[in-house]
């Protein structure tokens, strides 16, 4: 079903009312769903518990790689920009994105990885609360 979403939304003119309808439904979808598992809620602490949980090991020594991952990001996307934003020598996520934006499974292989990011806290708050009901 999201690969077809997908496929269908790929093929619509960029920045129509259409593209933007499309891009709504699941994002209002996606919230609701969340409100409705109480993802939300104030009075759900065993939610709140169960993040509080999953975030005690963290630590900077923990997160340290992704920090470092995303400071070079940062740092080539910004050489790449002030190389005038189009080096050869220098990719930026950017000029990647414009290349994949080009043709229409491009366009689908970023939509289904955005729809696939945006329902993974809901399947893990599905599956959270599936393992403790009655």
């Amino acid at each position: 079903m999201v690969v077809g979403y997908a496929w269908i939304e790929a093929g619509i003119q960029p920045f129509s009312f259409l593209s933007y309808v499309l891009v709504g439904i699941p994002s209002l979808a996606m919230l609701g769903t969340y409100c409705a598992l109480g993802g939300l809620s104030p009075r759900r602490s065993d939610i709140g518990n169960y993040y509080r949980r999953k975030a005690v090991g963290a630590s900077l020594h923990s997160v340290a790689p992704w920090l470092i991952v995303l400071a070079a990001g940062a740092i080539l996307e910004s050489v790449g920009l002030a190389l005038g934003g189009r080096s050869s020598n220098v990719p930026t996520l950017s000029t990647t994105v414009d290349h994949l934006l080009v043709v229409r499974w491009g366009r689908w292989i970023l939509c289904v990885t955005w729809l696939l990011a945006g329902a993974a806290p809901l399947l893990r708050l599905w599956r959270f609360l599936g393992r403790r009901a009655p």
